[in-house]
Formats: structure tokens, C-alpha cells, sequence
């Protein structure tokens, strides 16, 4: 008499279930993990690129602004002087406005340090330039325009000598002179405290020198 086999147990038994749910959880885990640290870096490249290009507008504004500084004269206290003074935290010069440059014409432009909270934006004023107006004239009724904000430091330095007989040298300030420096230089770093390349420009020139005797 023969004695039939017993049936092979079909499926999976509880425990099997929940070792393969576990191991399906780690696995979902993981590329959750992949996934969130590959879209940080991703974020963290975009911001990267928006700098860079930030930087690059920004710098290319200011260079093209102010390689086109020309010699006019305004009213000074004591008379016409050359349209260009400037400190650490702004400078004002006579170009045409490159935003307006299809108006044609020459305006006087200022570019200041502005503080924001812990930040500081850089703003500009313009008015069209009349060798008959001072500066405070000229530009008292006029609203800034932001040019960028967001910005950890903004300075001004400009490169010359104080008269014909003493060698050039970086100075914060250029007040009252009677000449262009010979170069300006604009220093800025983000909020974050990374500085941007240095963007150094050539000015117009005069044949007088400061303290000329």
C-alpha cells in the first residue's frame, strides 16, 4: 500500500516577509539618500553658476561704466572743477549712461555703498549733466537705482599721486583734486565673505597735477 508524499508548503512564511520588506526599506533608503545628496549638489551647482554670472554682470556693468568716464567740469565751491570725486564708499563721475546710451547725451553718475541690515547694495543716481550745476545740485532730487544688493563689502580706492613730485599710490579717498587719478579700483566681496576678482579701470588724464606748484 503505498503512502502518498506530503505537499510541498507553498508561498512565504511571515518572517520571509518581513526580511524581504526590510531589505526592500533599505533599499528605498538608500536611493532616497542618492537622490537628496545628488539634488543638493545640484542646488549647490546652480547657486555656484548664478554667482559666477552675477559676478560676471556685475563686474562687466561697472568696467564698461566706468572705462567711460570723460573730462567736463562742473561748479566746485570755489569755482569749475573736473566732474570726478569719490571715497571708499562711493565715487562720482561724468559718462554716458550705458542703460540710456541709444539717448546719447553726458550725465553725472554716482555709485554708493548702501547698508542693508548685516548687508550692503550698491545704488546708483544720475542726472543729465550741466556744467553749471555742483554735484549736490545735480543729483538732490534724484532716487537711487539698486544695482545689486546682497553684498558683504564694497570699496573704492583710487591710484595716484598727490602732486608732480610724489610716486603714485592706492588712496581711499579723492576729494577736491584738481586732476584724475590714474587708475580706480573696486574691491567687493559676497555676504558670504568671498571676494570677486579685483576690477581695476583706466581714467581720463589732464595736464595739471595736484599740488603742482
Amino acid at each position: 500500500m503505498s503512502h502518498s508524499q506530503p505537499k510541498q508548503q507553498m508561498g512565504f512564511t511571515l518572517l520571509e516577509m518581513m526580511v524581504a520588506f526590510s531589505l526592500l526599506a533599505l533599499l528605498f533608503l538608500a536611493l532616497f539618500s542618492s537622490f537628496h545628496t545628488i539634488g543638493r549638489g545640484w542646488d549647490a551647482a546652480d547657486r555656484k553658476l548664478l554667482k559666477t554670472e552675477d559676478t560676471r554682470l556685475i563686474s562687466e556693468f561697472l568696467r564698461n561704466q566706468l572705462s567711460q568716464t570723460i573730462v567736463v567740469q562742473i561748479q566746485g565751491e570755489k569755482g569749475p572743477v573736473y566732474a570726478f570725486e569719490g571715497t571708499d564708499h562711493y565715487v562720482r563721475y561724468a559718462a554716458p549712461l550705458q542703460p540710456l546710451q541709444h539717448q546719447g547725451g553726458i550725465y553725472l553718475i554716482e555709485l554708493s555703498v548702501e547698508r542693508s541690515g548685516s548687508e550692503r547694495k550698491l545704488e546708483m543716481r544720475y542726472a543729465p549733466y550741466r556744467p553749471d550745476l555742483s554735484w549736490d545740485d545735480a543729483l538732490k532730487d534724484v532716487e537711487p537705482v539698486l544695482v545689486y544688493s546682497g553684498l558683504g563689502v564694497v570699496h573704492f580706492d583710487y591710484y595716484a599721486a598727490d602732486s608732480d613730485k610724489d610716486d603714485p599710490r592706492w588712496q581711499a579717498e579723492w576729494l577736491d583734486k584738481p586732476v584724475y587719478p590714474l587708475l580706480m579700483r573696486v574691491r567687493i566681496e559676497d555676504k558670504d565673505h568671498q571676494a570677486w576678482p579685483q576690477l581695476i579701470v583706466d581714467l581720463p588724464q589732464v595736464d595739471e597735477y595736484v599740488g603742482a606748484s
